[in-house]
């Protein structure tokens, strides 16, 4: 079987012929690898070796696929056994071996695969997992912002949140959830994802290259000075969102509080006059990580519900390359920057 391998931290991407085709456990699924998405933390885990088990690594975790074998206890989240043809996405296992897109055949475990939207083509499927669940676990633990169900919406409320990062795969997702929870929502972006930020629901679109003064001004403008729900979906803003909350603590009142995908760096103390959270999916899957996986089995029929229904848009993508070969081109043109917010997606394989 083929696959994309790092032979150790910093090593290249090298295609290699002879891994060994997994095979399922009782509550796993065998998924053919059809498309394969390319995202930062491949290169957290190839240059810095975070959450890797062991090397050498096939770096990439994120898919829309076909089921080719299930396991007796395979349950799909919708209900039901998962079944060979099935059609899935979602975020695999990050750093062990025998789980990764970047193969031909890999394993994903039934509580939390992500059974493809009705509505979406598989490339579209293959763009979701990793931003869906990343904002899911943000806003609605994070931010305890109470789950929504997709035919009972909870009324407009006046109230706002911001997220740092509403153009990356995670913020465009958290920018619609909020939405469909009730809230306001300003967002930071560049200027050219303006439109496209407002669009998916956003009310207010700042610019993140404004100075730090001209963002906090333009937010007690338009909240009347009431903020107290930030969420960083770029990990790059813990000071930004200590310096908007010492701004705004003259006038809001009750519980702030603060979720970050920046899981590696120490956060701000409650002493700063807010509660910080981590978002932390690395452990997906993994039979430790029993809450996370519970969690996100409760997630994944509001995520796709709420796909289906039209209450939230899968995001625009390319693709950069075909088959195993194609996946180092595409991961050098994700790393570019060059696409902007649009997933880099490789074609592994015919359905």
């Amino acid at each position: 079987m083929k696959g994309a391998t790092v032979e150790k931290p910093t090593a290249p991407l090298e295609v290699c012929s002879d891994l060994e085709a997994p095979e399922p456990d009782d509550g796993q699924i065998l998924v053919k690898s059809i498309y394969a998405a390319i995202n930062p933390v491949d290169v957290f885990m190839t240059d810095w070796g975070v959450l890797v088990d062991e090397w050498p690594l096939v770096p990439g975790c994120e898919t829309g696929g076909i089921v080719v074998k299930a396991g007796k206890d395979a349950v799909n989240p919708l209900g039901g056994h998962f079944k060979e043809g099935d059609e899935v996405c979602g975020c695999t296992r990050l750093g062990m071996m025998g789980y990764s897109p970047w193969q031909e055949y890999f394993l994903m475990d039934s509580q939390v695969t992500i059974p493809k939207p009705t509505n979406i083509t598989l490339p579209q499927a293959a763009t979701i997992g990793c931003g869906t669940t990343t904002a899911f676990l943000g806003v609605f633990d994070g931010l305890k912002v109470p789950l929504v169900d997709h035919e009972n919406l909870p009324a407009l409320r006046d109230e706002w949140v911001l997220v740092f990062g509403g153009a990356s795969s995670v913020g465009k997702f958290a920018v619609q959830a909020l939405k469909v929870a009730g809230y306001k929502v300003a967002t930071t972006c560049s200027a050219r994802s303006f439109d496209l930020l407002k669009s998916l629901g956003a009310d207010l679109t700042l610019d993140y290259k404004a100075s730090e003064q001209d963002q906090i001004s333009e937010l007690k403008t338009a909240t009347s000075g009431k903020l107290n729900l930030i969420m960083d979906a770029v990990s790059v803003n813990n000071s930004l969102a200590t310096s908007i909350f010492k701004a705004f603590a003259d006038t809001t009142t009750g519980e702030r509080l603060y979720t970050t995908t920046n899981d590696w760096e120490l956060l701000p103390e409650a002493s700063e006059g807010f509660i910080s959270h981590p978002i932390k999916l690395g452990p997906i899957g993994r039979p430790d990580a029993v809450e996370l996986n519970k969690r996100l089995n409760e997630f994944i029929p509001v995520i796709v519900k709420l796909i289906e229904h039209g209450k939230m848009k899968v995001g625009e993508y390319t693709v950069e390359g075909e088959g195993i070969e194609g996946i180092k081109g595409a991961w050098d043109v994700q790393k570019s920057g060059v696409k902007g917010s649009s997933k880099v997606l490789v074609k592994v394989a015919d359905p």
